[in-house]
Parts: structure tokens; C-alpha cells; sequence
């Protein structure tokens, strides 16, 4: 029996993960909390830094709201195939994050934006130049602690993962604030973006964990479905959840230009659709008032595209069950599957 076919999938109150209808991000719970806490003291060791604007920079972004959920593919893709986390896998988890914080660092320059994780962001207080080199402060940190390492295939999976997000982000100017980006180019920018980080980060668990070849495919197929299914919701989350659960105002992807599945699916096959808001999506995103994002979530919601995009969510998400079904059973992969139900329950 296939993962979503015949039977929905386990899903809360066995899983370490609980949301709330307020809060559409993760809550980890019990043993989670406790591997995120051995994450964060690294964090905090490795970071430190004798010039207090390193750390007052460096602790705004890393110690405000957090899912911690790369480092924590990491550490549970490792938990699969051994009982215990290793040093090595810290440290590979800790990498993860400070990876993923140095891009939040550049993508709030890029983006102008104002607010990240419900607080200012960091180019915001201390301006851009600031911003940028904080960001490549993280990357630099994060290569030491691979490096100590010496294992090459650890140092070539982290690099191709930066690579793909280069790739990514490079695709996403390229299409900023363009209203006839197609659904192919938007799915391989968050592909590049976000799915491949997921899928890189569980293979390396994997194979920190001795994974043999087969099962460290079968993670970054896993990964690669659930970040794919993460993003797309986070997208829709932009235009749906509250400024609480997301901590940045709602339509932000709209007013920096950034074009989701929804919104280009609407563009594709809603006339009204084009005709009420085209000229929006032309703009300098100074156009996207509160009234008139709350309009187009609403025609959204109307014409079908919320409903197409929520497919898609399911689908990756049984993708990623599938793979999970294959993998050993555990407290790793419940954890996993917890993730996955939360995602497919988000309502909007």
C-alpha cells in the first residue's frame, strides 16, 4: 500500500511536533528540542567573537525565532541508521544553519526587506555593507568547521548545495518582478533554493550515519519532496497566514517581486484574473497595499490556484511519505513523518 493511496498517513498526536492555528511553523517537543539545544550551544561556541558587533550581529539572526530544520535533517538522517549523534554530525548540522542564515542575510539585502522572524532584520539596524559581510562571515565559519572534517565527500556535498542555491537566487533576479514567469522556472528556483538544502542535508545524515549508497539516495529523494512541499507552502503562508506565524508582513513575496505557484497559475489562466492586477505585478511593488493583497488572495482562493498549489503540496508530500516507508523504521523517521503531516494539514 502506497503511502497516500488507500489510507491517509499517521499523522499528530504521536509525532515530536505540534502547531497551532496561529502558528503555522513547528514546535518541537521532548528529544527534538533537546537535539536543537546541542545545536544551538555549538552555534553559540562557534560563533563568538572578541568584536562585539560579530556577536551582536550574529545572535540577532541566529538566536531569534528558529526551526532549526536543516541542521535537524541532518541529525535525523543520521538517527536512522545509528542510536546516537555524533560530534562530526553537530558539526555538520551546525554548518547546515549558519549556510542557511548567511543566505537570510543576503536575501534581506537583495529583497530591501524590513522585518525577519518578526523583528527588524539585520541590514535594517545596521545597515546593508553590515548585512553582507555577516553573511560572509557565516559562510567562512561554516567551511572551517567542514574542513576540520577532512572528508572530502562532506566538503563536495556542501558545496554543490551552495552551488544550486547560487543557481537559485541568480534565477530569482533574474525574474524579479516578472509577471510572465512561467510555473517551470518558479519550481526550479525553489528547487535550487530550498528543496535541494533539504535533500543535501538528510543525505549527509545518511551517510554520517553509514548509510550505504541506496539509502543515502532514498534520503535526498526524501528531502528533496519535502522541501519542495515546505517551500510551496511557505509561499502560500506569504499570502494566507498571519504576520505572527510568519513573522513578516503578508504579500512580501508581491512587494519584492517574487511571483509563486499561485500567483502564476492565476496569471495563466484566470482573464480576470490579469485584467484586475496585471499592471500590480509591473510595478515597484509599492502598488500591493494591504486591500489590494487581501483582493488578490482572495481571487486566488476563488479561481482554483490555492487548490492547484495544495495538490502539489499533497503530492510532494506523498512522494516523501514513500520514501519514508522505505527507510528503517524509528523515532527518526516519525519525526519526519510528523513534518509532513503538519504541511499537509495547514489550512489557509
Amino acid at each position: 500500500m502506497d503511502a497516500c493511496g488507500g489510507r491517509e498517513p499517521t499523522c499528530r498526536p504521536d509525532f515530536p511536533f505540534v502547531g497551532g492555528k496561529r502558528d503555522f511553523y513547528f514546535q518541537p517537543e521532548g528529544w527534538i528540542r533537546d537535539l536543537n539545544s546541542r545545536v544551538e550551544a555549538r552555534l553559540e561556541e562557534v560563533t563568538a567573537s572578541d568584536l562585539q558587533l560579530i556577536n551582536d550581529v550574529g545572535r540577532h539572526m541566529l538566536f531569534g525565532y528558529a526551526k532549526r530544520l536543516r541542521p535537524l535533517f541532518v541529525l535525523l538522517g543520521m538517527l536512522f541508521f545509528k542510536d546516537e549523534i555524533s560530534e562530526e554530525a553537530i558539526d555538520c548540522a551546525v554548518a547546515a544553519e549558519l549556510i542557511h542564515c548567511a543566505t537570510l542575510f543576503h536575501d534581506d539585502v537583495i529583497d530591501g526587506a524590513e522585518r525577519r522572524k518578526g523583528r527588524m532584520s539585520a541590514n535594517a539596524i545596521w545597515g546593508n555593507k553590515t548585512a553582507v559581510i555577516m553573511g560572509d562571515y557565516f559562510f567562512v565559519v561554516a567551511y572551517n568547521l567542514l574542513s576540520a572534517q577532512r572528508d572530502l565527500r562532506l566538503l563536495d556535498i556542501f558545496v554543490d548545495t551552495c552551488r544550486f542555491l547560487a543557481r537559485g537566487v541568480m534565477l530569482e533576479i533574474k525574474h524579479t518582478r516578472d509577471p510572465n514567469i512561467d510555473e517551470a522556472t518558479h519550481t526550479e528556483i525553489i528547487k535550487c533554493k530550498t528543496a535541494v538544502f533539504f535533500s543535501k542535508m538528510a543525505m549527509v545524515g545518511g551517510y554520517l550515519g553509514g548509510a550505504d549508497e541506496s539509502m543515502q539516495m532514498l534520503l535526498e529523494e526524501m528531502g528533496l519532496n519535502f522541501g519542495m512541499a515546505f517551500q510551496l507552502s511557505d509561499d502560500l503562508m506569504d499570502l494566507y497566514a498571519s504576520p505572527s506565524a510568519t513573522g513578516k508582513p503578508r504579500g512580501s513575496d508581491l512587494r519584492s517581486g517574487i511571483y509563486t505557484t499561485a500567483v502564476i497559475r492565476s496569471m495563466k489562466d484566470d482573464p480576470s484574473f490579469v485584467e484586475r492586477f496585471y499592471s500590480l505585478f509591473e510595478g515597484d511593488g509599492t502598488e500591493f497595499t494591504s486591500e489590494k493583497i487581501d483582493e488578490i488572495a482572495e481571487a486566488i482562493r476563488k479561481n482554483g490556484s490555492l487548490d492547484y498549489t495544495l495538490s502539489l503540496i499533497d503530492s510532494y508530500c506523498c512522494s516523501a511519505l514513500g520514501c519514508l516507508e522505505k527507510l528503517p523504521d524509528g523515532r527518526a523517521k516519525q519525526a519526519i513523518q510528523g513534518l509532513v503531516g503538519i504541511i499537509r494539514e495547514r489550512r489557509y
